[in-house]
């Protein structure tokens, strides 16, 4: 029996991690210790000079702490500092639109001083998973060694993620970008998101 995925919690993250979540005993991981510089509080988008990164900036709650639990928004952050990008660069994609005010009450709700990042990344995942009519995956109830796992915790992993191609709004310029958050599939292909399968280097995740 393939050993099932122990997914990073992530903002917004993109296609592979909702392909991978649809397995069989899936699981998010709660119990880690934060990440730096990776898909857990940074959102892959495209401007018009190519792939960019949002990164939602965070800190620990105390000192003597790295768990994912104790992660929390600094003073810099806002709910304009990615409504704003989303709104330049996504603006005219076909269902920015109806997606759109979504995310304004996910940032509203989340993008604040002080706020959990936790909550706001297992809430930014909860909605893709709604929107593609698929199942969230459970969340861990104890720190994981990852060797009964199919480890997706490990940053490494992450390069190389793409997906079958899609239209983009800047594609006429770059060519296609891979490997974006869910909010660029959802932005450029709505509903037809659920049909686009994801790829790990040259390896489809099935």
């Amino acid at each position: 029996m393939p050993a099932p995925p122990l997914l990073p919690a992530a903002t917004f993250p993109p296609l592979m991690w909702f392909h991978l979540a649809q397995k069989d005993r899936a699981t998010v991981c709660v119990h880690e210790h934060f990440v730096k510089q990776s898909l857990r509080n940074r959102v892959a988008l495209v401007n018009t000079q190519g792939p960019i990164d949002v990164s939602l900036p965070v800190h620990r709650r105390g000192a003597a702490t790295r768990s994912v639990k104790d992660i929390v928004f600094t003073d810099a952050v806002s709910p304009g500092m990615l409504l704003k990008v989303l709104r330049t660069n996504c603006g005219r994609a076909p269902f920015f639109d109806h997606y759109f005010p979504d995310i304004e009450v996910w940032a509203e709700d989340h993008l604040h001083p002080g706020s959990s990042w936790l909550e706001a990344a297992l809430a930014s995942t909860a909605w893709g998973c709604e929107m593609m009519g698929l199942s969230h995956p459970s969340v861990s109830t104890q720190f994981e060694q990852g060797d009964a796992w199919d480890d997706w915790r490990v940053k490494a992993r992450w390069k190389g993620i793409t997906s079958e191609r899609y239209p983009q709004v800047f594609e006429d310029r770059l060519g296609f970008v891979g490997g974006r958050s869910i909010l660029d599939v959802l932005f450029h292909l709505g509903p037809e998101a659920t049909t686009l399968p994801s790829r790990h280097g040259n390896h489809d995740p099935a």
